[in-house]
């Protein structure tokens, strides 16, 4: 989910790393587990850091919700992966010091990972554009194109639903084993356009668009992957924490493909 709030425009809501022996498998530590950043400041909304918690829990990973305070004056280096989940992008640019986008720049050039989820994704991009207009704030830029949203023709503003993905890179390894389409929910997400001389994978598009929906790429020493709709929310499940998306119907799980995403983000495959 993205939100903007912002003057001058209408007020809109808007793995676990298992210790090897031989011959004997031993339960991770704490200091052993993958430790994930799950920003968690103003704009973030509650059901999306819920849902990304409780995946990244299932997935093994130890997770700690983490402030824009936190991230202008501390280090990231104790993490493995930071993931910005849906919610106001113009926020988490305003809050976050230029000291503090350096930081994150920084620990992902360094190796570390970056998962985006809608306004996660808007905020990685150089240039964001909010129903129409370019917002006026200073994104991360981790790659150079723009992040444009929310897409009537997939679900009309300020409607949500179900939408139809399209895997555009089979061989890549977060695709692997994927059947080529998939339903996940959309909610005022972008559409995500590098430009020309781009140096990643396009995960999947949207299906009714032709545009991209998911993106892969490396930076630095580092990974980042980009989502604008939302695998952390598992509609017919109660095991992501959240009742969002509950009135939809997907027989499907996104976990297990998140969950090779947030893999591919650590470099383990």
């Amino acid at each position: 989910m993205a939100m903007i709030s912002l003057r001058g425009f209408s007020a809109l809501s808007i793995a676990v790393s298992l210790t090897v022996s031989c011959g004997e498998d031993k339960a991770a530590t704490p200091a052993d587990k993958t430790k994930v950043a799950l920003y968690a400041g103003r704009g973030a909304c509650e059901w999306c850091k819920t849902a990304a918690e409780s995946m990244f829990e299932w997935m093994g990973y130890e997770v700690e919700r983490i402030s824009p305070e936190f991230i202008n004056a501390s280090s990231l280096d104790g993490f493995d992966l930071i993931c910005f989940p849906g919610g106001d992008m113009y926020e988490y640019s305003q809050d976050i010091s230029s000291e503090g986008k350096i930081k994150i720049k920084q620990f992902i050039s360094a190796g570390g990972g970056y998962f985006g989820i809608c306004g996660g994704a808007y905020f990685a991009a150089e240039e964001v554009y909010w129903r129409g207009g370019r917002l006026d704030m200073r994104p991360l830029s981790l790659y150079s194109g723009t992040a444009a949203g929310p897409v009537d023709q997939i679900v009309a503003y300020p409607d949500y639903g179900m939408c139809a993905l399209d895997v555009a890179t089979l061989g890549h390894p977060i695709t692997a084993g994927e059947d080529g389409s998939m339903s996940v929910l959309y909610y005022w997400g972008p559409y995500l356009a590098p430009d020309a001389g781009f140096e990643g994978d396009v995960i999947c598009d949207y299906h009714i668009t032709a545009t991209h929906a998911m993106l892969a790429f490396e930076y630095g020493e580092g990974r980042v992957f980009l989502t604008g709709v939302h695998p952390e929310v598992e509609e017919n499940d109660d095991r992501d924490g959240t009742d969002a998306g509950d009135d939809l119907t997907d027989p499907e799980t996104d976990w297990d493909f998140m969950k090779k995403a947030a893999r591919w983000c650590l470099g383990e495959i």
